[in-house]
This record gives structure tokens, sequence and C-alpha cells, in this order.
């Protein structure tokens, strides 16, 4: 009866592994975003509202081409455009835009941030600060809920659940922000509807890509900003959530993971031939 010789694959598995771990780390990095945001908002006893914006470029590289747009009480503002930020490089604005507030109480404030990696502009990419400021008494929303995201057939959709944890009625004013290049369909602007004490809603809200925007892909932030009035008094909280959008297949984009799979390929099939050399003719 034959007898089998040891098989020396080890160095070939160790191989294998560092390649997968050299694949993978050279397809897969941490991405975060590259701005700090902040904002100090400053409102007089008149209502009148001042914002200071403050952004700093806390990536390695520079940024171009930076539009700040802000999304106030049922108005936005755009401002000027940056043209350049380097590396740990930092510059303040100030808006006068808001409009004045008239009731006590909280009020959203949104930042989009939209800027390019390249000089020559290219693809744009954007980053929201969201935050809120109270005029004469910080007040606190009875609204709560939650965002979920689920994957669909055609698209994936968010999944909002919303209670009323007061006794009263609240006819309650939302607008849902996605970053540009997605949409969420039937929910444009904003969108509104009446909570009794105590009523819990759910709803959902399919998100798809705009046309132009196809090579989207991964999990990109979502804000639900909700208000509403009552009395003398204006109310604003916030619910924040994630979407995750599939990749279209690409060649282009998927190069790497293309690599990835043909070095693994190439290791696999070197370790299955000198395996099938070094073992012992059959007797």
């Amino acid at each position: 009866m034959p007898t089998l010789g040891r098989i020396p694959t080890l160095p070939y598995l160790k191989s294998l592994t560092f390649a997968l771990c050299l694949a993978w780390s050279f397809t897969a990095w941490a991405e975060t975003d590259p701005l700090s945001i902040s904002t100090r908002t400053h409102v007089d006893e008149n209502g009148a509202v001042s914002v200071v914006l403050q952004l700093k470029n806390d990536s390695g590289r520079p940024i171009y081409h930076l539009h700040p747009m802000f999304h106030f009480h049922h108005s936005m503002a755009m401002m000027g455009m940056i043209p350049k930020l380097d590396p740990g490089e930092a510059v303040t604005l100030v808006n006068n835009e808001h409009p004045p507030v008239m009731r006590v109480g909280r009020y959203p404030l949104v930042v989009m941030m939209r800027y390019a990696l390249r000089p020559e502009g290219g693809e744009s990419l954007s980053q929201i600060h969201t935050g809120s400021f109270y005029f004469n008494e910080p007040v606190e929303s009875a609204i709560v809920g939650e965002i979920d995201s689920r994957s669909g057939a055609e698209a994936p959709f968010l999944k909002v659940f919303l209670r009323n944890d007061s006794d009263s009625l609240k006819n309650v004013q939302m607008m849902l922000l996605l970053p540009p290049g997605l949409v969420g369909e039937g929910f444009n602007g904003m969108m509104g509807f009446t909570l009794r004490g105590g009523e819990e809603k759910y709803f959902e809200v399919p998100v798809k890509k705009e046309s132009g925007a196809e090579s989207l892909a991964g999990s990109f932030p979502v804000h639900l900003m909700i208000e509403y009035g009552e009395m003398l008094k204006h109310y604003s909280g916030e619910l924040r959530g994630t979407v995750f959008m599939s990749p279209v297949w690409d060649p282009r984009a998927q190069w790497p993971h293309l690599v990835m799979i043909a070095i693994l390929g190439l290791l696999l099939f070197v370790a299955w031939r000198r395996t099938r050399v070094l073992l012992p003719p059959a007797v």
C-alpha cells in the first residue's frame, strides 16, 4: 500500500493569507469625513439670528471648490465658494440670512458642504452637519422615533417610526436630508401630518439614485428634521440613520477587487501544482 509523503503546503497557506490581508488593505480602507464643521449661533432679543460657521480641513490632502449651503427653518441660503483648503487650514464664515425667529423654542440648523478633491473639479462630494439653536428657552421635542433601512427589490427604503410622547396633538412638519445624488421617492421637500397624544406612526420611503449618480455606492447618512409649533413655542428634533446603496457593476470601478481575485486564484493554482508535483507516484 503506498505511503503518502508529507505535503508541504503550509508555506503557501502563509503566502495566501499574507496576500489576502494585503489585498484587503488595498481595496478596503476606512473613509472618514475630511472636514471638521462646527457652528455657533447668536440670537438677539428681537429674534435676529447670526450663525458663525467654522470649517477645517482635517485630511492630509487639499480640498477644492467648497460650497456651503445652510438649511434653515423653511428656507435655504447659499454662501460663496471657497476655492481651496489646504491640510490643517481653517476658515470662518458668518451668515446673517436666517429669518428672524418669533416663537420661543428650538430651531433646526443644517449645513451641507459640497466639495471636490481635484482642482479641476470632477466628482462632487458632500458632508452634512446638523444641529439646533434656541430662542429664550431650550424646549425639548415630545416627538421621538428612529430610522432604519432595509433592502428592497428595486431600491433600499427607510423605515421611519414616530411617537408622540405628550398628551396633546402635534402638527408635525418633516424635512428629509439625503446626500446629493439620492432622492426619497414620495418625500420631496417637506412632509407633514398630525399625531395625537400617544399616537405612533410608521411609514416607508424608497431611496433611489438620481440620473447621473449611478456610481454612488456604500453607506450614506440620513437626517430627518422634525418640527412643530405649540401656542407661542416652537419645537425641533432630529432622527439619524444610514442607507446602503448597492454598487452598479463597472469594471473600471471594480478593478482593485478583480486584482485581488486574480492574485488569490494564482496563489491557489501554484499551491495546487506544487502539491501535485510533491505527491509520491501511486504504486
